[in-house]
């Protein structure tokens, strides 16, 4: 197993009331907050020195700038406790956002709030229809630090936080002017500009931050290792990325039945190979699409939050927070699938078309003769055929490709008010509303009739004729033999689709001494009161609600649907000694008659050993309610292999939901130790166990149902084959799956030896190894439940490798920063194929100049650095994508520099 090298992640808990990091020198704000009521993660009590018992991770400013993160999804790899968040989201409804995903368990089970308080939903949802906080709707430039709450926290915030909290803390106190500039290529290009301004007045304090966003996008084909994997002949492409729905497609003869027609012996289009095609055999001619879309988006993003802070009187103040973002997402969209077919499966061609150059061969055979032979021979008489494929395709793939656009909206408004009856007891009060929408228009959505119309009109050539000889005169002695876009537009529509999210939460908190002492100090308490509600809609263009759409698929409308929680909730602190923590938490949630209610605990301590050796634990249940969309149900696609029909097409997946899932609930246990020594070492060490039961999960991935079926192990309905025999659709359905264990140990490390005067040296270390994933209800490896190292392709978890390294040491001396980091995923087993997925080892490096005086102001600093710095390529899936989005970055090396000035 190799070692490697990363930055950190400190293993202490901290205030929520947080410090700009433009400085190492104790200001006075820091001086002030030392003695200011706080509140840390994990805990809604306040108190002036509260010893939290909470394992809590902290992403510091170091981190932050150590992962040479310009977007909030960029500090997950420096999170070893983070598993399933997708690194890269390729054709479906969530590529441009990011989530975090603690233990693999699920988006939907990790809560993310911003200083405490919820942060809002995406306005889509997770392949297992659960709702989670787009972290990309945040700017970076306003984080101070990242607290990262890994044990079940529902008992305190809600039933959202099963496996745990992401609470996302701004920068409240930064005071000046900042500047800030970032330039980075890679097999992408981005560029970032960022904006901070503070000023503290004398009652009160306002922060404004702003960054824009720009990056380019890149096809399949632009990565190294999908462009390997999809090298299966001299092409170089058709082999990973290979559908056998083609354009060229296979043509048949047209046998007349009755009124309508049966397929006849099938060629595939004589000019496949000269048009883009793979000939596959004599009768397919399969679509390459490795470039019919972007497997990074372009985008462009704006991000602002604003804060404010007054003190209306000595002992009431008052807080706002607001923040807006925009997000374009530009993916590229080449040919696109006409499920929905006129005749046996395809489209009717008569014997009249201009481009129709089969005839007869026997009774229901054809033969492609040419244009060469029409022409020799005016007696020879063309007979209809039967096309199958797609409209178009690979020639309009990539640059020719049009974008896709999905515009993400978010805006949200946190208000509330803390009011002090006395130094030990305050009352808050704080509101806060996020509305979340997106828009997508989508391109290439193609009319079935109107097509077959454009055939029989002669003006449409289905034929590979259109690619191989543009300017080739048809049988009518006019018609020309290329296609062009106002012809495509005769049939080719564009769908909108819209939706939002509003998540609305208020709480009532009162947080204090009690008046009762114990040997270890004052009992604290906090009793509160929360009313939230979500609220979900979705709106699928018309023709997708009625049908009439070129996937065949009808996808309702989602109306707009809350989901009501009320909640009252209670904690106490007790110090029974000096060195003995206890701390117990008890939460009511009501969902009323969408999931009906439920009472968590939580209990925790910590026993101080020694002044420098600790330890803690903690046990609590959690619960959590079905989602809309789990209920409502969803609609997607995928590409599925299918051995029936020699290739691999893309079909719409139906996930059916129901009304009467059950909530799914869970315990979880901690035990660990704190090692803070004077000599410069930080330690904790945190064994973790989570116990779900009556889990909510779709039934399995698109390509398990159709093996399943295949093999007779589900019925035969719950796949839709066309007249042909072509897959269309897959059904799948949410589902209470069983219960499911996961179990693991947690090492945060940190050490700052004093060895020289002068230079600053600290190694940082963290690492997560997962010692037990089991399912009573998926097979798992083998064969009996076993998930622990697998890609879980077969069912909704997360990628969990066993064990994750991070390791670094950065270096600082006077006006210079030098830090090399070092990540290790160990390897893994890809489910779906049994074949290994091998460990990987990246390299970061980064330089940070501190130019004193240059500019004036108080400073400027120059980094450059590599992510990724000996461009090592993800571990290889045999299987699409070609690799796991889940764990790898599929983005090879980034250079780059950035820019900071303070005025």
């Amino acid at each position: 197993m190799a070692i490697a090298l990363c930055a950190s992640v400190v293993p202490v808990a901290h205030a929520q009331g947080a410090a700009d990091g433009s400085t190492n020198k104790p200001s006075n704000e820091v001086q002030e907050r030392q003695v200011e009521v706080i509140v840390v993660t994990g805990s809604l009590i306040r108190s002036k020195d509260f010893n939290s018992t909470a394992p809590v991770q902290t992403v510091d400013k170091a981190l932050i700038a150590n992962t040479a993160a310009v977007s909030v999804q960029d500090l997950f790899k420096g999170l070893t406790a983070n598993a399933g968040s997708q690194q890269a989201n390729e054709q479906n409804a969530l590529q441009g956002l990011s989530q975090f995903s603690l233990r693999g368990l699920g988006v939907g089970s990790t809560l993310t709030l911003i200083n405490g308080r919820r942060a809002g939903l995406a306005p889509v949802t997770d392949g297992t229809g659960q709702l989670f906080t787009d972290s990309n709707a945040f700017p970076v430039n306003a984080i101070d630090r990242v607290e990262v709450l890994t044990d079940g926290a529902s008992a305190t915030y809600g039933s959202e936080a099963v496996a745990g909290v992401v609470n996302i803390i701004t920068r409240k106190n930064f005071e000046g002017l900042e500047l800030t500039a970032d330039a980075r290529t890679s097999v992408v290009d981005a560029y970032q500009a960022g904006l901070a301004f503070g000023h503290k007045f004398d009652r009160g304090r306002v922060t404004i931050f702003g960054n824009y966003r720009q990056q380019s996008g890149a096809f399949r084909s632009d990565i190294d290792i999908i462009k390997r994997l999809d090298s299966a002949n001299a092409a170089g492409i058709g082999a990973l990325y290979s559908s056998g729905t083609g354009a060229p497609g296979r043509i048949s003869r047209a046998v007349a039945s009755g009124t309508t027609f049966t397929l006849g012996s099938t060629l595939a289009d004589p000019d496949c190979v000269a048009a883009g095609g793979v000939l596959a055999s004599a009768t397919s001619c399969t679509y390459p699409f490795i470039d019919q879309r972007r497997v990074i988006p372009e985008e462009n993003r704006l991000q602002t939050l604003a804060q404010f802070d007054y003190e209306i009187t000595d002992r009431m103040s008052v807080f706002a927070e607001l923040s807006y973002s925009r997000n374009e997402i530009r993916d590229a969209i080449g040919g696109t699938v006409l499920n929905r077919t006129q005749v046996a499966g395809g489209f009717l061609v008569p014997a009249s078309h201009p481009f129709n150059y089969f005839v007869a061969n026997g009774a229901t055979g054809i033969r492609y003769a040419g244009p060469a032979e029409f022409a020799a021979n005016p007696a020879l008489q063309a007979v209809p055929v039967i096309f199958r494929g797609r409209p178009i395709g690979a020639a309009g793939d990539g640059s020719k490709a049009p974008d896709m656009v999905t515009t993400f909206n978010n805006q949200r408004l946190a208000t509330g008010f803390d009011y002090e009856f006395s130094d030990t007891l305050t009352l808050s009060g704080s509101y806060t509303y996020a509305e979340n929408s997106y828009r997508r228009s989508q391109p290439h959505d193609f009319d079935s009739a109107l097509f077959q119309q454009a055939i029989n009109n002669g003006v449409w050539n289905p034929f590979g004729t259109s690619i191989s000889n543009p300017t080739l005169v048809g049988r009518d002695g006019r018609s020309v033999a290329a296609n062009t876009n106002s012809e495509l537009g005769t049939f080719s529509f564009t769908i909108n689709d819209t939706g939002r999210t509003v998540q609305q939460a208020a709480d009532l908190i009162l947080s204090g001494e009690t008046g009762f002492k114990l040997a270890g100090g004052a009992m604290t308490f906090a009793l509160g009161v929360q009313r939230r509600s979500v609220g979900f809609e979705n709106t699928p263009d018309g023709r997708r609600q009625s049908g009439a759409n070129g996937r065949d698929e009808i996808e309702p409308a989602i109306p707009y649907t809350k989901q009501e929680v009320w909640a009252a909730f209670g904690e106490i602190a007790l110090p029974l000694m000096d060195r003995l923590n206890v701390s117990a938490a008890l939460r009511y949630e009501d969902y009323g008659s969408n999931g009906g209610s439920t009472v968590d605990p939580k209990i925790s301590a910590k026993f101080d050993v020694t002044d420098f050796l600790s330890l803690r634990g903690s046990y609590g249940t959690s619960f959590q309610a079905p989602s809309i969309r789990q209920v409502a149900g969803t609609v997607g696609n995928a590409s599925v292999n299918d051995p029936p029909n020699a290739g691999s097409f893309n079909v719409t997946v139906f996930s059916q939901g129901s009304s009467s899932l059950e909530s799914q609930s869970a315990s979880n246990l901690n035990l660990g130790f704190i090692l803070n020594t004077q000599i410069g070492l930080k330690m904790s060490v945190d064994y973790f166990t989570y116990d779900y039961s009556n889990l909510i999960l779709p039934e399995g991935d698109p390509q398990f149902i159709v093996d399943e079926v295949r093999a007779g192990r589900l019925p035969a309905s719950r796949v839709v084959r066309d007249g042909a025999g072509q897959l269309r659709q897959v059904f799948t359905q949410f589902q209470n799956r069983g219960d499911s264990e996961a179990a693991g140990i947690d090492i945060n490390l940190r050490y700052s030896p004093k060895w020289f005067d002068s230079i600053d040296i600290t190694f940082d270390g963290t690492s997560t190894i997962i010692t037990e994933f089991r399912s009573t209800d998926f097979a798992g490896l083998d064969g009996k439940g076993d998930l622990k190292g697998s890609r879980n392709f077969a069912n909704a978890f997360g990628s969990v490798p066993d064990f994750k390294l991070n390791a670094g040491v950065t270096i600082e001396r006077g006006s210079h920063s030098v830090n090399l980091s070092g990540r290790y995923i160990d390897s893994y087993t890809d489910d779906q194929t049994s074949a290994p997925i091998k460990s990987q080892l990246t390299v970061d490096a980064r330089y940070t100049l501190s130019l004193e005086g240059l500019l004036g102001g108080d400073g400027t600093s120059l980094t450059v650095g590599a992510v990724n710095l000996l461009d090592v390529d993800p571990p290889a899936l045999t299987g699409r994508p070609g690799y796991d989005n889940e764990v790898h970055d599929i983005r090879g090396r980034q250079i780059y520099v950035s820019l900071k000035h303070i005025f």
